[in-house]
């Protein structure tokens, strides 16, 4: 049984974009768009047996029609092929209980092959090849994990072993103990709940998807316990991170007591992030010509660019800007020209002629004299210093 197991695909995320010519939607709405293209025809391509996705379909709780209807038209197409699964994540939830999720939409029009989980349960999805069983774990409001362990344990339990049962799966929207955050930490929410590993490593689980956390990595391997990662790069903190979807392939063990789990990452085309780091030196005659040499070496084409120049004092005058955003034509957007110019303020310390000859704490004292810190703060600073050089 083949399974394509993604998350955080979240559509609405238009940082870094202009307006599309023939459309007039942000081109990076296409973008993400595109990359769930993708995620679909790997699906059809792949002949997998169900779409699995681990949560966040949009960056808000409250996407806009445009954003819902490109969400619905790919889910639409791969459930006409396919079974769908979607758990919520914490971007789905609304703050007030009653009110509906992004995802609810399928589930009250009661979409064929199309599986929301709002709430941790068990289910069995027929597919092609067979009963897939399915333990969910959506993100859920702090509160609500008190009696988590519990309620998987008991889930766990209604899990039936092969032949008869088919592989079963567990899917989540959830950080997990272990993990390793990228950039998205500043897009959680602040009372996150940690999930002990532990809880998820259950023998009768066969695959572990996971969705919240947008960097792709193993948290264990029996069972295999994997971030898909997100398939597109938020910002400049994803810049080197490698995004993707995950093929899951799923085999009868020998032992019967449940099955054996092989997974294939596979990359997304998704637009790249370029950072250009340029160095000039003090002496350098025609520091914009160097800049120009500098992007000249780098593939632009299409990316999303920011140059950062570190410029000694003495060249900060001679920058020709209108030259620099020329030669970045050709990049998708420039995401900022950031120019840190030194300031060199070196103070000589009087009737010293070498560094050296000072202890550390009377070159402190210079160095506090020489800030002009108030007194009462320079002694408490010195006193904390000598504990330091004491211990």
């Amino acid at each position: 049984m083949k399974l394509l197991h993604f998350a955080d695909i979240h559509i609405g995320m238009e940082n870094y974009s202009k307006l599309d010519p023939h459309t007039g939607l942000s081109t990076r709405l296409l973008d993400f768009l595109n990359t769930f293209d993708f995620i679909v025809d790997t699906a059809l391509s792949q002949d997998v047996d169900a779409l699995i996705f681990a949560g966040d379909a949009y960056k808000t709780r409250d996407p806009n029609p445009t954003q819902q209807r490109g969400f619905g038209e790919r889910i639409k197409k791969a459930a006409k092929h396919m079974p769908v699964i979607l758990v919520v994540g914490n971007h789905d939830t609304p703050n007030a209980q009653g009110r509906a999720n992004t995802l609810d939409i399928y589930s009250a029009l009661e979409i064929e092959n199309v599986w929301v989980s709002r709430v941790p349960e068990y289910l069995q999805i027929p597919t092609k090849s067979g009963n897939l069983q399915v333990v969910t774990l959506p993100w859920l409001h702090k509160n609500d994990y008190q009696e988590v362990a519990e309620k998987l344990l008991s889930l766990y339990d209604k899990i039936k072993p092969p032949p008869a049962g088919g592989p079963a799966i567990f899917l989540s929207h959830a950080e997990v103990e272990g993990a390793s955050y990228g950039s998205e930490k500043g897009m959680a929410i602040a009372n996150d709940v940690t999930i002990p590993l532990s809880l998820i490593q259950d023998r009768r689980l066969s695959y572990v998807a996971l969705g919240h956390i947008h960097k792709h990595q193993v948290l264990s391997k029996d069972p295999p316990v994997v971030y898909a990662g997100s398939p597109h790069r938020i910002d400049f903190g994803e810049e080197k991170e490698e995004k993707g979807v995950v093929l899951v392939i799923l085999s009868e063990a020998k032992n019967l007591k449940n099955s054996e789990a092989s997974f294939q990452f596979i990359p997304t085309p998704c637009r790249a992030f370029l950072t250009i780091t340029i160095n000039l030196e003090g002496s350098d005659p025609n520091p914009t010509q160097t800049i120009l040499d500098e992007i000249k070496k780098a593939d632009t084409k299409e990316k999303i660019v920011r140059v950062i120049i570190n410029i000694p004092t003495a060249c900060e005058g001679e920058i020709k800007m209108d030259q620099i955003k020329k030669a970045l034509a050709d990049a998708h957007v420039i995401a900022g020209i950031s120019r840190n110019v030194e300031r060199l303020e070196r103070q000589r310390l009087e009737g010293i002629n070498e560094v050296e000859s000072l202890s550390p704490i009377d070159a402190l004292k210079k160095y506090f004299e020489a800030k002009k810190y108030p007194p009462e703060k320079q002694k408490l600073l010195e006193e904390f210093a000598k504990q330091i050089l004491e211990s």
